[in-house]
């Protein structure tokens, strides 16, 4: 099918289990991965041709683990949950299909889990069968770990803020507007200029100052 995007064929905890499996040897074959799957062992090829479609495998007849897809690994057997937010939003970051994913979500301000789960397999032009609907449920858990998406109030909804701030791929640079409170006839606005590699402190930093600004009233 043109254009089709080849979903995994196990839940999150299968994948990861999978990228383990690979990780954990110099030289790991599908062989190995199947024996980690509990599914029907054609879903191993297909989880071999997702994680290949977003950099954590390569090789055609021999898939073989990518230096990235390592670093993951190493993460994910340590359980290092930093280490797996951040190496995971590496593989979005190099991955259009999930990017979509996640502006699909924040454009829309939110979706349900099935209805996200269906626009999922839409986009990847695949049939929403149960197999499938199984890919895209691994899909938004990998976002979810990534910090990228978070669940709330029975909505699946972009995270921005702390440990979950998204990462911006070829951004030049950002400008934040923010009102931040003030004592009673004082307003304060401040325009912040800064380049996409200090993303990742600046929400921090933000949240440092607006807690400096709102004890002007006790300083004044």
């Amino acid at each position: 099918m043109a254009g089709e995007f080849r979903l995994p064929g196990s839940t999150y905890q299968g994948i990861a289990s999978i990228i383990i499996a690979y990780g954990a040897r110099e030289e790991a074959g599908p062989a190995d991965v199947r024996k980690l799957d509990s599914a029907h062992p054609a879903s191993a090829s297909r989880n071999n041709a997702f994680l290949a479609s977003i950099g954590i495998l390569e090789g055609e007849k021999e898939r073989t683990i990518t230096p990235q897809g390592r670093e993951l690994a190493l993460a994910l057997a340590r359980r290092d949950r930093e280490g797996i937010r951040r190496n995971w939003r590496r593989v979005v970051s190099g991955s259009e299909f999930l990017q979509n994913i996640v502006s699909a979500v924040t454009i829309r301000q939110g979706m349900s889990r099935p209805d996200l789960r269906a626009y999922i397999a839409q986009a990847a032009k695949q049939p929403r069968n149960k197999p499938v609907m199984t890919g895209a449920d691994a899909v938004i858990d990998i976002l979810r770990a990534a910090g990228l998406l978070r669940e709330e109030d029975g909505r699946v909804v972009a995270s921005y803020g702390g440990e979950e701030e998204p990462e911006v791929r070829e951004l030049e640079a950002a400008e934040v507007s923010l009102a931040a409170p003030a004592p009673a006839g004082i307003s304060i606005h401040l325009h912040i200029r800064c380049e996409a590699d200090e993303l990742e402190d600046l929400a921090p930093r933000l949240r440092r100052l607006l807690r400096e600004l709102s004890g002007l009233d006790r300083g004044i």
